[in-house]
């Protein structure tokens, strides 16, 4: 290839990344303005909530407490567990002894799905609210959220904004959670892309039965991804909450982190979705650099130009993502910025081992292999 040519594709792939990145900050930044005032908001006993655990560290005394609270102000709280010997009960119990909790599984693909089909069966309110664990939700948060649904939005998703980070892996965990998912989620939402994410999802009780309730949640594999296509093809719309619901994330270990990491990779590309998640590392900090770094040797510049490049390449991206996220109210501090860094570095290392298998881990289960089993591994029909 000619070196003139290869320099300009090499700048052009530095210049394409450092656009996609500033881009996605200026428009994820800042809330759309809310659909409705505080005197429209409904009242918390509008609300079920629907709260899956599984083991006794999902039931951690902070977020009993917070469905406690949510419960006393008036919302129906639904705690799911899959068996009777469920370390969540106890746990539960202790903190909250007058708790609702459902025992019970189903026996679909999902494992997730099959603890959470009894809660959204039993929900009676017109607002209905799953809940991802250890989310520490208030009632002014909940209704805020639900304010966006309306005859034209059926469903509203809260992602969760991690904070709290006890130690590096949890820190790392966290530059995932904030930097770049939620990033790249509420740009996407803010050009009126349905996008789909954990953390609270908020849907009409109407809206559910229409979907076929919990069946409308498990066309996909993934069931954030299979309601948001369900409600969307019911001809309504769905969004992102306009604010950020939090998760302490305390200490974490490396490998899990990374576990989680994978199986959301490979979740993701066993979706329609597959080939964004394939873009991902080409557009990401350390591929992009070194498309710039090597144009310039190309041109045949000196190493000091390089590196001076290199350092100004790195600060910019920074700066990029502190800007998104002091317009959400995130902290981002040196630790941060290592942390983002670092999954920036790990990005095309995630890609080929996402690649490299099909098992897909979920808490000792290989939904992978769940999926492929019930048939041919294309969605059920609409409902």
């Amino acid at each position: 290839m000619d070196a003139a040519l290869s320099a300009w594709l090499g700048f052009g792939w530095w210049a394409a990344g450092s656009t996609v990145q500033w881009l996605s900050a200026a428009l994820a930044r800042s809330p759309l303005p809310p659909d409705s005032t505080a005197q429209d908001l409904r009242p918390i006993a509008d609300f079920s909530i629907v709260a899956p655990m599984i083991g006794a560290a999902d039931a951690a005394e902070p977020y009993v407490r917070a469905l406690q609270v949510l419960s006393e102000a008036g919302a129906e709280v639904l705690v799911c567990v899959a068996n009777g010997n469920d370390g969540a009960i106890a746990a539960t119990r202790a903190v909250w002894p007058a708790a609702t909790i459902l025992i019970g599984s189903d026996a679909t693909f999902n494992p997730k799905m099959n603890n959470v089909r009894k809660g959204l069966e039993a929900a009676s309110r017109p607002v209905v609210c799953l809940c991802d664990a250890g989310i520490l939700l208030t009632a002014n948060e909940l209704r805020s959220v639900a304010g966006a649904l309306s005859a034209r939005v059926g469903l509203v998703l809260a992602l969760k904004a991690g904070e709290a980070a006890e130690n590096f892996p949890a820190e790392l965990e966290r530059a995932y959670i904030n930097g770049h998912q939620a990033r790249f989620l509420f740009a996407a939402d803010r050009l009126g892309l349905a996008v789909a994410s954990g953390g609270v999802t908020l849907i009409t009780h109407d809206t559910l039965q229409r979907i076929g309730n919990w069946k409308g949640f498990n066309r996909w594999i993934a069931d954030d991804y299979s309601v948001t296509r369900s409600v969307r093809e019911l001809g309504l719309r769905t969004r992102l909450g306009g604010s950020m619901v939090r998760l302490p994330l305390g200490r974490r270990e490396w490998s899990v982190v990374w576990r989680r990491q994978v199986r959301w990779a490979r979740t993701r590309l066993r979706l329609p979705v597959w080939p964004l998640v394939l873009w991902e590392p080409m557009i990401g900090w350390l591929l992009c650099g070194l498309a710039g770094a090597g144009a310039l040797l190309i041109v045949e510049t000196g190493w000091q130009v390089v590196v001076l490049a290199t350092a100004g390449h790195t600060v910019a991206w920074l700066a990029a993502e502190k800007w998104f996220m002091s317009g959400r109210g995130l902290a981002f501090g040196p630790r941060a910025a290592i942390a983002a860094l670092i999954r920036e570095a790990l990005a095309p290392v995630l890609m080929l081992n996402a690649l490299s298998g099909r098992s897909i881990d979920w808490r000792g289960t290989d939904l992978g292999s769940q999926w492929r089993s019930r048939g041919d591994g294309s969605p059920e029909k609409p409902v």
